[in-house]
């Protein structure tokens, strides 16, 4: 079910380390898809050496959560300069797709400025 701050969502795939193709649902029977990023983290870019190991843990976190209904929390007009949505997938427990990466250790901070803050 469809809630007006956090519609429901679901993860068609992984791109890379902090970017999914999502579904949204619009209305309860209309779902639209979207690239988006996952706010506030990163885990190195597809070409760089903690690429491959950052896109590995957030097709591992997406699987793990993947039996739970997931929300999106975000705003569908707030876009970044890739044309992605920015935001975080919730599960129906209430834990965060960013929080687990940051905690698997194998992302880092990222602030809205784009300064990076490795623990």
């Amino acid at each position: 079910m469809m809630t007006l701050d956090r519609p429901r969502c679901w993860v068609e795939r992984v791109v890379d380390s902090d970017t999914l193709v999502i579904w949204l649902e619009a209305t309860a029977d209309v779902r639209v898809r979207y690239r988006a990023r996952i706010v506030g983290i990163e885990g190195g870019e597809s070409d760089e050496p903690d690429g491959p190991r950052g896109t590995a843990a957030m097709s591992a976190e997406v699987a793990a959560m993947a039996g739970d209904e997931l929300y999106w929390s975000g705003s569908i007009g707030t876009r970044d300069q890739h044309g992605r949505l920015v935001g975080d997938i919730f599960g129906a427990d209430g834990s965060r797709l960013s929080v687990r990466l940051l905690q698997g250790g194998t992302h880092w901070r990222r602030t809205r400025d784009g300064r990076q803050h490795r623990s």
